[in-house]
């Protein structure tokens, strides 16, 4: 799928849509990294919603990963926008995990230092 390293570590939309539904291995340990944006969490939470998808544990892991680099970040404005987008994906989620990961990510946001890196 990716013509080089290079190439997975700069996905486009596409290409992390065509990957969560592919029985590919993940292109490197730390991926989340690369698929971790504001833009992309609204599709990253679909896929945890979607049975189809078939990297559902690697996308809910990255959507811990997300928010405890948003928090420890300290960052007001990335934190206010974490807590928008955090309503927004209240408002489809449907999953037990998803619903777990948005009421945990609101804790954390209102205590900080109870983020734990494990």
């Amino acid at each position: 799928m990716w013509r080089d390293a290079q190439h997975a570590w700069n996905p486009n939309q596409k290409d992390i849509r065509i990957w969560a539904y592919s029985d590919m291995k993940i292109p490197d340990q730390d991926w989340e990294l690369a698929v971790n944006s504001f833009e992309n969490i609204p599709m990253i939470c679909s896929f945890v919603d979607d049975e189809k998808c078939k990297h559902i544990p690697f996308f809910l892991s990255s959507l811990y990963v997300f928010t405890g680099d948003v928090v420890e970040s300290g960052e007001e404005k990335g934190i206010k926008e974490l807590s928008v987008l955090l309503e927004k994906v209240s408002t489809f989620a449907k999953t037990k995990e998803l619903n777990v990961w948005i009421e945990r990510s609101k804790h954390l946001i209102q205590h900080p230092r109870d983020y734990n890196y494990d």
